[in-house]
């Protein structure tokens, strides 16, 4: 800011002082044209030394806008001194801006009451090394900075007042008056309460005179803010701010804190405190020894704790709502990740597509049969399973088979043909089922060399190398899910049973290929075939002239094989 000064004071040609006037003038001009400070500047005060004197709240306003952040406002007393001056102390922290509230003023004067004023600028003070005190005279004609004419006043006459002290005190009970030796002389029928309990026992509620040797203001009482000695003429001098103090001793409960103003009574040369009790909660209320029938009816402190309890009701019940949303939430969470869970375990029975249908149970089961054109079907089993199985025990079969299953789940993965079941030891694929392909012959095919290799790996309990036998074939089939409790994807059709008698027609550690499937894939030089004799086909085989089965030559496909899975 001070920068932004500078550069306006290098293109102006203007002295600091006459800036700096400039500058408030144009702030408080800048707060009037945003109408939200606008209804601010015009509810302050009903004159000019009413509006310096609540001045404060503006401030406290603009700090709590983002727009004036980091501001450090000054804080102004004011004393009328005749009808037409007043004289106004301003109290700021930031040295060489003494004219800016020179700008400020004549801009509210002028703003705000329509009226202009004249400024003299007298001497300055520094009663603390952290901020210093600047005098002002305003002057202006006739009292003219009022809103509208003030209706003939009311007798201001002690003599003439209708209250007695008793009532007083009962209608104001956390109020107190205290002359110029600091000595409380009235103290409200709240108050007295609270005040320490050595002290001797007086008839308050009669507006009886306290003890001047006993009840001093700082035996009772400690001042919290503002931070000013705890005399009379500091007090005075601080009479246009708000003054929170505590007790310092009680009868019962904890220590109460009050929050009010001082009026200084001329007529006496007397300060009249009226305050009330810094409670916001029922809990804080009856902690201090306090209860609500102690707080006038006219006090909006009552209606502060019920709308604080009716705050705390609607609180308890956020937090609530709160809870049982975040219990939603998690709940929602998990039942998507199950839903996942469902999902993926659906995918691994069924084709996707037939998957995703029972999901979102659009179809029933007979409408997802279906026919498929152009499949190749791959049987295979273990040569010799029976034997294994009378010779061990049930679990090491089991085991033998989990091993090599899942080997062939992560081989078909790979290869994108889907494993249609497992059977004992009949392992059953099937290549263009879930994903139509020009290359599923060639998919199933590389799925049998991998069968191959993988059962090379794996010994039965005595030692032996696993031997299998496998048959392919090729054609149309119809798919459908079989079964209630324990649905299957089974495929049916002749089709199927000719791609089984392949597989039967083989021999040990051989793969059998069908006419069908060996035209699909001799042409792609992918492959290796050993051509058979026609008599190794199954009887019912439907074939053309010159139609006999092959065997697919593993040999050194493993490459291939790898390069395919990659």
């Amino acid at each position: 800011m001070d920068l932004y000064l500078l550069v306006l004071l290098s293109k102006k040609d203007l002295e600091w002082d006459k800036l700096m006037e400039e500058f408030g003038y144009h702030f408080i001009q800048e707060c009037h044209n945003d109408v939200k400070y606008q209804r601010v500047l015009h509810s302050i005060g009903f004159t000019l030394s009413d509006f310096l004197i609540n001045f404060d709240c503006l401030h406290d306003h603009l700090n709590c806008s983002k727009k004036f952040t980091n501001i450090l406002p000054p804080s102004f007393i004011c004393n009328v001194e005749n009808p037409d001056s007043i004289l106004l102390e301003s109290y700021h922290q930031r040295h060489g801006w003494s004219y800016f509230t020179v700008g400020i003023v004549k801009a509210v004067a002028e703003v705000v009451f329509g009226q202009p004023v004249s400024i003299d600028v007298l001497e300055a003070t520094t009663p603390h090394e952290d901020y210093k005190c600047q005098y002002y005279r305003i002057h202006y004609k006739n009292n003219s900075l009022r809103r509208a004419s003030q209706a003939p006043s009311s007798s201001t006459s002690p003599k003439d007042l209708k209250i007695l002290p008793a009532t007083f005190c009962k209608a104001f009970p956390f109020h107190f008056i205290i002359n110029r030796d600091m000595v409380l002389i009235q103290v409200g029928a709240g108050l007295v309460r609270f005040l320490p309990s050595e002290l001797p026992d007086i008839d308050i509620f009669l507006g009886s005179t306290i003890s001047y040797e006993t009840r001093y203001f700082s035996d009772c009482l400690k001042m919290v803010s503002p931070k000013v000695e705890p005399t009379f003429d500091h007090i005075l001098s601080y009479c246009n701010s708000r003054f929170t103090l505590e007790t310092v001793s009680q009868l019962r409960g904890k220590a109460i804190q009050l929050r009010g103003q001082m009026i200084y009574a001329s007529e006496s040369d007397c300060i009249l405190y009226v305050g009330s009790p810094c409670v916001s909660a029922l809990e804080e209320l009856k902690g201090r020894g306090l209860y609500l029938s102690d707080i006038p009816v006219h006090d909006a402190t009552r209606d502060v704790i019920l709308v604080g309890e009716q705050a705390k009701v609607q609180e308890d019940l956020v937090t609530r709502m709160q809870k049982v949303k975040a219990k939603l939430e998690q709940a929602s969470k998990e039942l998507r990740q199950e839903k996942t869970k469902n999902v993926d375990l659906l995918n691994t029975i069924f084709p996707k597509d037939i998957a995703m249908k029972l999901w979102k149970r659009k179809y029933p089961l007979e409408q997802l049969c279906r026919r498929v054109d152009n499949v190749t079907v791959l049987f295979s089993d273990i040569v010799g399973f029976t034997a294994i199985c009378s010779t061990c025990e049930p679990f090491v079969v089991v085991e033998m088979l989990n091993r090599l299953y899942t080997k062939f789940d992560d081989l078909s993965a790979k290869l994108n043909v889907y494993k249609v079941e497992t059977i004992g030891d009949a392992y059953v694929v099937a290549g263009g089922l879930e994903q139509k392909s020009n290359r599923h012959a060639h998919d199933v095919c590389y799925m049998s060399i991998g069968m191959l290799l993988v059962s090379q790996t794996e010994k039965s309990h005595d030692g032996q190398i696993i031997k299998m036998r496998i048959g392919i074939h090729t054609g149309s089939v119809v798919a459908g899910i079989v079964g209630y409790k324990m649905p299957r994807y089974c495929l049916f059709g002749n089709n199927v049973r000719l791609a089984n008698k392949m597989e039967a027609c083989s021999l040990a550690g051989r793969i059998n290929v069908s006419p069908t499937t060996y035209k699909l894939v001799h042409s792609s030089n992918e492959f290796t075939f050993e051509k058979r004799t026609p008599d190794c086909l199954p009887k019912d085989f439907p074939t053309q002239p010159g139609d006999t089965c092959y065997f697919l030559n593993v040999g050194n496909q493993n490459n291939m094989l790898e390069d395919r899975q990659s």
